[in-house]
């Protein structure tokens, strides 16, 4: 029998604890009476009336209230109705408004719809919503009262208000046509003293990182969705588009998305009780390696990757901007870039211009203040929707130069750079930690005009004295194996050295250094082993190489599978 009852209290513990209890908060006090025609959400006076009021996030905290479903609001009566109040109808949103100082235009939720609203009695008149509210307990709530037209009036009909402040409340009034659809244009002190019902939940909870494409057209979301609050699975969706349904804790990606979208993260099956948060069009010009208004201070650009950029900027002339190519100089922009080889080639596209006219662009050498053009590196112009490639050459390697970019006629114009040759960047395999692998038949082009030697290894017999350079590893195969910057797109004497061990601890196995060309060094390998290749200029040597990997191929006879 004890045991039985046990289970009879922790049952009844339990779902005690798991009901959701609705509660009643009580908003203001009795400050002041509306009037016997005065703006408010009960009154006889008009025949049609519409009425706006702001209930804040704070008040509401402050009386108790919190995230959740709101099913009914209710007016202290203080006076009686004369008589019905026809096609009352009560509307609700969510506001960043902290009053009704000008008319709220949001996208209303109808809660309560079109009645017979009878006076009833004084005290507070509970009206039962049909549609409930889902409060996010972080904004504020606007509520939107409108009826008629009645078929009679009367000067009666007053609820107590309270926060006797300026524009707490307005309206827009009439005796003979419906103003519900009508702009409040009137605006008074204090706000109605209200009750709301509301059932509280937890509402889920989620973190948006948004990323924008390389080209700023278009920009991709991950949703991570941190907690599900009262419900077991959320859907996201933008209102229109449900990119995800019926999903749980997680990380959810959305690609390909442009314009303006509100992601909300709402329960599955219905409801709106969610997370929200709104994004914008990916704009160019937050870019992070957006181009200067001056030469001074022009970002060095990773044109290995696609840029974007943009002449609608805010650009202005810039100071002593030189005066070549037959340009006139109205919005330019600069960025600049380090020469890995004498020639480089860009391929370019120009967007939707503001006038039809398209941007202009050069090149200079020297340093700001002392330009001197790259001849042949003009472009005047280049039209709107189009494409082209920028080819410009006489340059010096390890050289900085300076990429100015105009509208023509201060035209108004996104565009975007592809490089094919010549740009140099930091490379990502300047220590032996981060050594690039390489695989038999592959080559990889890079440079060692931005590395240094942090961890520049002895060289190994033959090759050389070491300098600033770059690692690589491959995997021996227990065949010889042939390690070559002897290739195409070198442009400089280049040493070799190969090693094996590990980055801090390594064992020279060969070196090689130039003879009046560039270097290849064929080594045995054990099939297994790891090697690793250090690539630096011959003495003070820089510039772009190209290293390769060769394996000798699989013995014709080597057998079949069975």
């Amino acid at each position: 029998m004890k045991k039985l009852l046990l289970i009879i209290i922790l049952s009844i513990n339990l779902l005690h604890k798991n009901k959701i209890i609705a509660q009643v908060i009580t908003l203001g006090t009795q400050v002041t009476q509306s009037g016997t025609s005065g703006i408010s959400p009960y009154n006889y006076f008009f025949e049609s009336r519409r009425v706006q009021f702001v209930y804040t996030r704070t008040e509401i905290i402050a009386a108790g209230g919190s995230a959740g479903l709101i099913t009914a609001i209710a007016w202290d009566v203080s006076q009686v109705n004369g008589g019905n109040l026809s096609n009352y109808t009560i509307r609700m949103a969510h506001t960043s408004a902290a009053d009704a100082s000008s008319h709220n235009a949001t996208s209303l939720t109808t809660v309560k719809n079109a009645h017979t609203l009878t006076p009833g009695a004084t005290g507070f008149r509970t009206i039962t919503f049909d549609h409930n509210f889902c409060w996010n307990g972080s904004d504020n709530i606007l509520v939107d009262v409108c009826w008629g037209v009645n078929g009679g009036f009367a000067s009666n009909g007053q609820v107590w208000m309270y926060n006797n402040v300026a524009n707490q409340t307005r309206s827009v009034n009439s005796s003979t046509t419906s103003q519900c659809g009508n702009n409040t244009t009137t605006a008074r002190n204090h706000k109605p003293r209200v009750q709301f019902t509301i059932s509280p939940i937890t509402i889920p909870t989620a973190t948006i990182i948004k990323t924008c494409a390389p080209d700023y057209q278009s920009y991709s979301l991950s949703v991570q969705i941190t907690n599900l609050g009262s419900f077991t699975s959320v859907d996201i969706t933008d209102g229109v588009t449900t990119y995800q349904s019926n999903v749980g804790l997680g990380t959810y990606t959305i690609t390909g998305l442009t314009g303006s979208k509100t992601i909300n993260i709402i329960p599955h099956g219905g409801g709106t009780c969610g997370y929200q948060q709104s994004f914008t069009a990916c704009d160019i010009c937050t870019s992070p390696t957006l181009p200067a208004n001056e030469c001074v201070g022009a970002p060095t650009i990773d044109l290995s990757q696609p840029f974007a950029g943009s002449t609608n900027c805010s650009y202005t002339a810039s100071a002593g901007s030189p005066s070549v190519c037959g340009m006139t100089i109205e919005n330019d922009s600069w960025m600049s870039f380090i020469a890995g080889s004498t020639t480089v080639e860009l391929e370019f596209e120009v967007g939707d211009c503001s006038s039809n006219f398209g941007i202009q662009l050069s090149v200079f050498g020297g340093s700001c203040g002392s330009l001197s053009l790259i001849a042949g590196s003009c472009v005047n112009p280049t039209g709107e929707n189009t494409t082209g490639t920028w080819n410009f050459s006489g340059l010096s390697i390890g050289a900085r130069y300076y990429v100015r970019i105009d509208g023509y006629a201060g035209d108004l114009c996104n565009y975007w750079f592809t490089p094919i040759s010549g740009i140099v960047i930091v490379p990502s395999n300047d220590l032996c930690t981060n050594a690039i692998t390489l695989s038999c038949g592959q080559t990889n082009v890079a440079s060692n005009i931005l590395a240094t030697a942090t961890d520049a290894p002895v060289a190994c017999t033959g090759g050389g004295t070491t300098s600033k350079g770059v690692w690589y590893r491959f995997v021996g195969t227990g065949s010889n194996i042939t390690v070559s910057t002897n290739n195409p797109q070198t442009n400089f004497a280049t040493n070799l050295n190969v090693y094996t061990g590990t980055c801090g601890s390594l064992t020279c196995v060969a070196g090689a250094s130039p003879s009046g060309g560039n270097t290849s060094l064929t080594i045995p390998t054990t099939n297994g082993t790891i090697y690793y290749i250090y690539v630096d200029g011959d003495g003070a040597a820089q510039g772009t190489f190209e290293i390769s990997l060769t394996c000798p191929p699989c013995p014709a006879n080597a057998g079949t599978w069975n």
